[in-house]
């Protein structure tokens, strides 16, 4: 019969056995194989982020042209409607004289 320690002491007894392995190797031949497909898998995603970057980046100068574009024929169209209104009201006099 085991004998009775008061519940704060440590255990005076230990069981007998023969420890096991914590990992058994093909449980790490396993996890080695997964963990090569999840690299494989991260450098794909990688390749395809890049070309969306590129893509987007494309995209993004391309805005910017168009924007760059309507600025300047904004800017062209409000000079020539000042011009054309100073012309109509007579503050703008041209002259076409012919070049002998």
């Amino acid at each position: 019969m085991p004998r009775k320690s008061p519940p704060d002491s440590p255990p005076e007894e230990f069981a007998q056995t023969t420890p096991r392995d914590l990992y058994a190797t093909s449980d790490i031949r396993f996890v080695m194989l997964k963990i090569g497909e999840l690299m494989t898998k991260v450098d794909g995603l990688v390749t395809s982020v890049d070309k969306q970057s590129d893509k987007i980046d494309k995209l993004e100068h391309r805005v910017t042209f168009v924007k760059g574009a309507m600025w300047v024929i904004g800017g062209l169209l409000a000079f020539l409607s000042v011009a054309v209104v100073w012309y109509f009201s007579g503050k703008l006099a041209i002259t076409i004289t012919p070049s002998r």
